[in-house]
């Protein structure tokens, strides 16, 4: 997998003040599928607000399935996203226009998150999992207050997503650690076993957890760093988690930690949004921040061989770029049970990496149970995780080696974004 480079250029078809249409052109460097492109809708101004609502885009006078998403929730659509297929150096031109009224798309990624409760309530259903009955409630959002048991009072600990390649929880807790359910077979699974497949569903070819996390990083958290090692989000005024959206092309899902007292005994709020698209198994992780934080850290946890990159090893000249990303990875290969439970479930594989593109990239930093990186401090910060499994019937990389080179190709394919 290669570079690919959106070339951008705006033309407007206007009649009178107003625009009829947004015409994007797009050229791939490589052959790629599922390539997200992602309208900021305050960037086109020709639509009035009630337009984005009813806003569609089109390849050769076909719709495609396509999502708007409403990030601040102020009931106005934000941003307007599509996938698309491309081959090396096909040109191809996008087409916003409003219409009557905006498309149902069939659902191509779920989210969930559930309150729990020991007895039967209004709003709640039974349900059983890891041999416990219990009653469970959906809600897109939910806040808690110090004294309070967030990772308990939730279903799954937290929210999950999914599509049809990999899901992740968000633990609601002080550690917001990233944990991993891999599939056999692409499809969606969530809504049917609710992260915990029964016998029955296991039986049937679906996946299940592959990770133990315990106190260590998972996979692509943002954490405080203590100096010495990966710290949790001890002291905070509330904790929330939240479904922003969910639909045709990605799920996106929240965690905040509002009021966090930091080290120099400053508060700040800390919000981290997780970004998954249909088809991918790769996360986008951005993290905003009321003000900067010198001291925090994103990476993976050991689960084996580690390995980092860098765009500039030390000692290397500018050449070394021609083989590495701008930027730096963490990853880890190896083999752990994923749960306590040893006699009914075996060990499993799998690579866990982090990609952090050169601009919020700080350090890479010591750890004795996590490969760790710094992150630059500001008030935003991006970077990606992605996760391969031997659970996967045609995993992407089957050896440590080969898991390197993905690695090195996925962070590659993510420079422009």
């Amino acid at each position: 997998m290669k570079k690919l480079t959106l070339l951008i250029a705006l033309a407007f078809a206007m009649s009178g003040a107003r625009a009829e249409s947004v015409r994007l052109p797009i050229r791939a460097t490589a052959d790629r599928q599922h390539v997200p492109v992602v309208f900021h809708l305050d960037d086109y101004p020709e639509f009035s607000l009630n337009e984005r609502s009813m806003l569609g885009v089109y390849l050769r006078g076909r719709e495609l399935p396509s999502q708007l998403d409403d990030l601040n929730s102020d009931g106005i659509a934000d941003e307007l996203a599509v996938l698309v297929d491309m081959k090396k150096g096909e040109q191809m031109t996008l087409v916003i226009r409003p219409k009557k009224q905006h498309k149902s798309f069939e659902k191509q990624v779920h989210a969930e998150m559930y309150l729990k409760s020991k007895t039967p309530k209004d709003g709640f259903t039974y349900h059983e999992a890891e041999g416990k009955q219990f009653y469970i409630s959906p809600v897109q959002e939910q806040t808690f207050y110090p004294g309070e048991d967030s990772y308990h009072s939730m279903h799954h600990h937290g929210v999950a997503f999914e599509s049809d390649l990999m899901a992740y929880r968000i633990y609601f807790d002080k550690k917001q650690t990233i944990d991993v359910y891999a599939k056999k077979t692409p499809r969606l699974e969530l809504e049917a076993c609710k992260w915990y497949p029964t016998d029955e569903q296991l039986a049937e070819g679906f996946g299940d957890d592959i990770l133990r996390v315990s106190g260590m990083i998972g996979v692509g958290a943002c954490k405080p760093y203590n100096g010495k090692k990966m710290v949790h989000f001890e002291e905070v005024e509330s904790r929330t988690e939240r479904i922003v959206s969910q639909g045709a092309v990605r799920t996106i899902c929240e965690i905040e930690a509002k009021g966090w007292q930091t080290e120099d005994g400053r508060q700040v709020d800390v919000t981290t949004r997780y970004t998954l698209y249909a088809h991918h198994r790769d996360v986008m992780v951005e993290v905003f921040f009321s003000e900067p934080v010198e001291t925090m850290c994103t990476g993976v946890q050991q689960i084996g061989k580690p390995h980092f990159f860098t765009a500039l090893p030390e000692g290397e000249s500018a050449a070394a770029q021609d083989v590495c990303p701008k930027g730096a990875i963490v990853a880890s290969w190896g083999t752990a049970f994923p749960v306590n439970d040893s006699i009914k479930y075996g060990k499993e594989t799998a690579g866990l990496a982090v990609f952090v593109p050169e601009k919020y990239y700080k350090q890479k930093v010591s750890d004795p149970r996590n490969n760790l990186v710094l992150l630059q401090p500001g008030k935003y910060v991006r970077y990606y995780f992605t996760v391969v499994s031997l659970k996967e019937n045609n995993p992407p990389a089957q050896t440590d080696a080969a898991f390197w080179l993905f690695c090195k190709e996925w962070a590659e394919s993510l420079e422009e974004q």
